[in-house]
């Protein structure tokens, strides 16, 4: 969500306080806000706080091995995988074969998983265990989904506040990679049954920051000054043209690579990360399958794409992504030119 906008609107409402509540929305940092930038102390971030808002510093950080990490995309992908996760244990353990379930868009997502034999034989105590090992696989896989998702809505125009388009920060370079890294992270936390999840999101936090070598403010910011009039130029909203998209979600080689800015670290290269995989749901005899039911007023746009001829209501993300993905890129080079997704050029 774009900060700029966030001002414009009231404080929303919590989404809840029980054990799995909803993810929040937060307000994302984007580059030529006419607010500012917020760039955070890496040693001040607050607690990660997903209920009460008030507990947080997020803003953009800069580290030398993954470039720029926005903080609210971070958090609230990190929720998405919790929240994903017991929602998807719930519906393990009762065997069911079909749920759905919406996160912050009103986009639907429909599940349909069909178990192995097996399944059914076992007791409830065999189920459980069972389930709470393959639930945080997917967790992360529909996290990772929706997080994407999120990216190409917000490229038709999407507006998470319902005022005014996020397309002029979608696919901007920091955000997939921000949204994998709160993925992963969520997973460690949650595995760590016996701590407060918050507590340890933001032990984690402030550990993988320091693993990936985070700077300071002043560096953050130098930064900025680097890539202002190469990856984005101009300012105030509709005056902001980002030159710059990067478009990897992972789909040709499994992995994203985030962008470093040149001449802020030395001697370092980019660390990419992998995006989460159902192979240990395939491995053990499951079928799983996610269908995305678009509520959004974008959804005849994007459904064009991949449904020129027909009327046809479901995107399928395997088969789908890769067209819809092939579609915005191409978009983007004639809007943007053609080195768009090139980050040194």
């Amino acid at each position: 969500m774009i900060l700029g906008a966030w001002f414009l609107i009231s404080i929303l409402v919590l989404s809840g306080c029980g054990s799995n509540p909803a993810p929040r929305l937060r307000a994302g940092a984007y580059f030529g806000d006419f607010l500012g930038m917020y760039f955070p102390e890496p040693d001040n971030l607050g607690q990660h706080g997903r209920v009460n808002p008030l507990l947080e510093k997020n803003g953009m950080v800069y580290t030398c091995r993954a470039g720029f990490i926005d903080l609210a995309h971070l958090r609230e992908a990190a929720d998405r995988t919790a929240y994903l996760t017991t929602l998807a244990e719930k519906n393990l353990i009762k065997g069911r074969r079909n749920f759905s379930f919406h996160v912050a868009e009103p986009s639907r997502y429909h599940v349909i998983i069909t178990y192995p034999l097996s399944w059914s034989k076992l007791s409830t105590g065999e189920r459980k265990e069972r389930a709470s090992e393959f639930a945080i696989c997917l967790g992360q896989y529909f996290s990772h989904t929706t997080t994407v998702w999120h990216e190409i809505i917000t490229w038709f125009g999407f507006a998470s506040t319902g005022l005014f388009s996020e397309h002029l920060s979608s696919f901007s370079w920091e955000d997939t990679y921000s949204d994998l890294l709160g993925i992963h992270l969520g997973a460690v936390a949650l595995s760590d049954s016996e701590h407060n999840f918050d507590l340890v999101m933001t032990g984690l936090i402030h550990n993988e920051l320091q693993r990936l070598e985070v700077r300071p403010p002043p560096v953050a910011q130098a930064a900025v000054r680097i890539i202002y009039e190469r990856w984005f130029e101009g300012g105030f909203y509709f005056w902001l043209k980002l030159n710059k998209r990067n478009f990897d979600v992972g789909l040709d080689d499994g992995e994203i690579t985030p962008w470093l800015v040149p001449g802020i670290c030395s001697n370092t290269e980019a660390e990419s990360r992998f995006i989460p995989t159902l192979d240990r749901l395939y491995q053990n005899g499951f079928s799983v399958r996610v269908q995305i039911q678009p509520e959004e007023f974008q959804r005849t746009s994007i459904l064009k794409v991949v449904y020129p001829d027909t009327d046809c209501t479901r995107i399928d993300p395997v088969h789908h992504f890769p067209i819809i993905l092939q579609y915005i890129e191409q978009e983007a080079r004639r809007r943007y030119g053609p080195d768009v997704d090139i980050p040194d050029s």
